[in-house]
């Protein structure tokens, strides 16, 4: 395993917690946000619908039967039925929506169910009909409920929940751990019970795990430690769980630590290594990639549908960037314009060069300011001319870069080339793309510039050249 320390940044330990972002007064709606599931829409223009009515669902040839249902995120009037080109660059359908009237969930008091007396089926249920998505990896959404549904008896041993961003340049998950750890871990139980009480992995920052360890050991001696005296609900846990504890779990539970100050750390084989380097005991022995690895996003979504009723139509979203006078994350509805969130960050001090979505290393370039919030976008980034790097492609040079930093030991030129419609590969190596995990090392050193990533990524699903 290669590691690569120069791409962390330690910007989400700056960010404190979440703000509501403002209502946009007509809101454009996406109906597809699962990677593989077509949508159906249920409206059509001069329908007047409620905050969390459904407004699509799967398609009846949909491959599962448990696709996340979408939502009106507000309440109002069906403008039309237009295109529109998601943050994922696709061009789909989506819903347009005036707010106007009354709200069902924003400003309403909520009223706790009691959703242990469910049974596994009926919480799977739930959890699709109020459409939460698992954003564990952004670049491939998909139903909670789906994955949940489809996993195989030995992949319900254990559910592994990230407390961290996978994309070290995008601090949504990291801060959301912090500021609503004892929504994670509720949503965590709720997973974990859909599951067959499936032992809990949370995999947390390790230099946190080791200040709060410190911390624990110097409380022994003395009581003038501020973070003990008034911890967050993360630091709690981790306390709890120093101290041989966790309160109120129905289920083992589990903190692992992850040196999240090197890159890769956050996708399922590091944490996978990671687990099984300190964690030897029932059930975590049994962890795999057939396994339910969660973030602390969909454990949020599913906390707010199972435990208030909530479906989801809001979205955390970091924003940042040079061309905005101020970052923050923010909660806002789904559909709401990047345009509108740069507005609720003092506006755009300059035209944008570009828009990337879901971090620098992972995310993706979006079409226009007019592209809406779905449900997998975790983060915005508005960056002027000065940071977009020259991005015309050359010719391979055979410099053997990226065969250096990939960290599954790929030869990501040689699948490229064959990807591309150069050379034929043997079926080993189309085979090795099962392997690539997606983290961008290779597109990042190499000196011509080629979309290396993206096209093993397409050999991974076709297993044919572009």
């Amino acid at each position: 395993m290669k590691m690569i320390p120069a791409i962390y940044t330690s910007e989400g330990n700056l960010v404190k917690g979440a703000v509501n972002g403002f209502l946009q007064p007509v809101v454009t709606i996406p109906l597809s946000h699962e990677t593989h599931t077509p949508s159906v829409c249920l409206v059509r223009q001069g329908d007047r619908v409620r905050e969390g009515d459904i407004i699509a669902v799967p398609a009846s040839n949909a491959s599962s039967r448990y696709g996340a249902k979408l939502h009106a995120s507000v309440p109002g009037i069906v403008e039309d039925i237009v295109s529109c080109i998601s943050p994922n660059g696709r061009e789909e359908d989506a819903v347009k929506i005036r707010l106007s009237g009354r709200f069902s969930y924003l400003g309403k008091k909520r009223f706790s169910e009691n959703w242990r007396a469910l049974p596994a089926s009926a919480i799977v249920q739930r959890i699709a009909d109020a459409g939460v998505i698992n954003t564990f990896d952004t670049t491939e959404p998909a139903s909670l409920a789906s994955q949940i549904d489809g996993v195989g008896l030995h992949g319900r041993r254990v559910l592994v929940v990230r407390l961290y961003d996978d994309d070290p340049k995008r601090v949504t998950d990291s801060v959301l751990s912090k500021a609503f750890f004892n929504d994670i871990q509720t949503g965590a139980f709720i997973t974990s019970r859909a599951l067959g009480d499936a032992g809990i992995v949370f995999a947390c920052d390790a230099q946190e795990m080791q200040k709060r360890k410190a911390e624990q050991g110097t409380t022994n001696t003395t009581r003038k430690v501020k973070a003990y005296e008034d911890p967050s609900p993360l630091q709690s846990a981790l306390q709890d769980f120093a101290s041989d504890r966790v309160k109120d779990s129905p289920v083992p539970v589990c903190f692992v630590p992850v040196d999240i100050t090197e890159y890769p750390a956050g996708f399922r084989n590091e944490i996978i290594a990671a687990v099984k380097k300190s964690a030897k005991e029932k059930p975590f022995d049994g962890i795999s990639s057939e396994c339910v690895f969660a973030d602390a996003s969909a454990m949020i979504a599913v906390h707010n549908a199972l435990r208030y009723g909530v479906p989801s139509v809001e979205q955390y979203v970091y924003v940042s960037g040079e061309c905005v006078p101020a970052a923050g994350l923010m909660k806002v509805r789904i559909g709401t314009t990047m345009r509108f969130l740069a507005e609720q960050c003092g506006g755009l001090k300059r035209p944008p060069a570009a828009v990337i979505v879901n971090g620098l290393m992972l995310g993706s370039f979006a079409a226009s300011l007019d592209a809406p919030v779905t449900k997998y976008v975790k983060s915005v980034s508005f960056l002027p001319m000065h940071r977009i790097p020259d991005q015309s492609e050359q010719a391979c040079v055979r410099c053997g870069e990226c065969r250096v930093v990939c960290p599954r030991h790929l030869s990501p030129d040689i699948l490229y080339r064959h990807a591309a419609g150069g050379a034929e590969v043997s079926k080993e190596y189309i085979e090795s793309a099962a392997l690539c995990s997606g983290c961008g090392l290779c597109n990042s050193v190499c000196p011509s510039r080629l979309s290396i990533s993206q096209a093993i990524k397409r050999i991974r699903y076709s297993g044919e050249p572009i």
